[in-house]
């Protein structure tokens, strides 16, 4: 792979990953419209994954920073009931823990019917297009205020599980979702990314694993760290971006972009 299309292709991922456009539908579509095999190899996946997880991190360090230290308080004794009344960090992060739960279970109970899902291209566009009218109707989601709580984690955490179709976005789903049960704005989005850290490590090792029996040579290192380091750069602009987006009230917009891509591709299949 040369250097130009490895930091196209970073670029990419790092858009598609982080705004609410699923980028795994518009790889099924490339495939699909194209009839030609986007493939980039565990390698480079495992770069660019790596890249995105990198940008989450370091966006989101002080809420990573506080989790981490509410870990450790809430392992030095005493009732946890109590210390979740008291401390908002360990309630963000029991939350994190349940709204992960559902997609574990759904990725593992069904995975040869998911991973069939990638070979039904109007599959897809129905799910952009589904996506797009919910984000969109999120726009008239009441301005809420209020925490994630267990019941709403779980909910979220549903809606993660679905996203994990092509064509439906992870991050406009788990957002809107959240935004919907009145969870405050900026603490949607930031519950959404930060949730998305596990999913992105677990994507990125079961890759990783592929590299043992075919590690890359000293020739790919090169257009692998620039791939990383595109789609580190630009996974920083876009999280930025959408944050922006979602406190000024016009996170819901990108439904415009997904029912005309789903639209577009029925149209051309």
């Amino acid at each position: 792979m040369d250097l130009l299309s490895a930091a196209l292709l970073g670029l990419v991922q790092a858009l598609t990953e982080f705004l609410p456009v699923s980028s795994s539908g518009h790889l099924v579509l490339a495939e699909a419209l194209l009839g030609a095999d986007m493939g980039t190899g565990a390698a480079f996946e495992v770069a660019v994954h790596f890249g995105t997880l990198l940008s989450v991190a370091v966006l989101f360090r002080r809420d990573l920073r506080d989790l981490l230290a509410a870990a450790f308080d809430g392992l030095r004794g005493g009732g946890l009931s109590a210390r979740l009344r008291e401390d908002a960090r360990l309630r963000l992060l029991l939350a994190i823990v349940i709204g992960c739960v559902p997609a574990g279970v759904v990725g593992v109970a069904f995975k040869d019917q998911l991973e069939a899902l990638f070979d039904a291209p109007r599959l897809v566009c129905a799910a952009l297009i589904a996506t797009g009218v919910y984000l969109l109707a999120s726009h008239f989601a009441q301005r809420g205020d209020g925490e994630v709580t267990p019941g709403r984690a779980l909910a979220i955490g549903v809606a993660q599980a679905v996203a994990i179709i092509p064509g439906v976005s992870r991050a406009g789903s788990t957002i809107a979702t959240a935004m919907f049960l009145g969870v405050e704005r900026d603490l949607a989005a930031r519950y959404s990314f930060l949730m998305s850290l596990p999913v992105i490590f677990g994507a990125t090792l079961l890759k990783a694993r592929d590299l043992l029996d075919a590690p890359p040579s000293a020739d790919a290192l090169v257009a692998l760290g620039v791939g990383a380091l595109v789609s580190f750069v630009a996974g920083l602009g876009a999280l930025a971006l959408l944050m922006r987006l979602v406190r000024r009230g016009v996170f819901g917009h990108f439904g415009w972009y997904c029912l005309t891509v789903g639209v577009v591709g029925l149209a051309l299949l």
